[in-house]
């Protein structure tokens, strides 16, 4: 064979076999393409941007200023206590001796099988509604600041000598959920 066949042939070999190679190398090895295009800048300032996003979770807290309320037969007495919240917020109520399943300002301080009725008012600063007991308050705006406060007014039925002497107790719930 002549110079000439050989060097043609061996350069339709090895270029047969380098698209062969090529075609099934096993798979895209070069960049993948950008979705966003990549702006072309021939002369000038060539712009572009990232995204940035900052998430803040929905916080609430509970001060509870008062750290018990005390009172004498027949006498009232106050508590304060403050909830902070980012979001709007919803605020339950209630105490452990609640008289009665619904909404209602009565309850009872409890000693042994004896018990001494309540009058329970809660009043958010700046509103003249009361929120009884197991009322379920929805979608409360954060005050100034975040912060709104709430007074807690109590009083006790006067019993005299009806009941025995002693110490009689009810414990009052403060739930503040989103």
């Amino acid at each position: 064979m002549s110079k000439f066949i050989k060097t043609a042939a061996a350069v339709v070999v090895f270029g047969a076999f380098s698209t062969v190679t090529m075609a099934g190398g096993g798979g895209n090895h070069g960049p993948k393409p950008d979705p966003k295009p990549t702006p072309v800048c021939n002369e000038g300032p060539c712009t572009g941007s990232i995204p940035i996003q900052v998430t803040v979770p929905k916080r609430c807290e509970l001060k509870v200023k008062t750290p018990s309320i005390s009172l004498k037969d027949g006498a009232e007495a106050s508590g304060q206590f403050l909830v902070g919240a980012n979001a709007d917020y919803n605020l339950l109520v209630d105490t452990d001796n609640r008289v009665g399943g619904g909404k209602t300002t009565k309850s009872e301080a409890k000693s042994g099988s004896h018990a001494v009725g309540l009058t329970v008012e809660t009043k958010r600063t700046g509103s003249s509604s009361v929120i009884k007991l197991n009322d379920q308050q929805t979608n409360i705006a954060p005050g100034s600041n975040g912060w709104n406060t709430y007074n807690v007014f109590v009083k006790s039925d006067s019993v005299g000598i009806s009941k025995p002497a002693g110490t009689y107790t009810d414990n009052y719930n403060i739930r503040v959920s989103f």
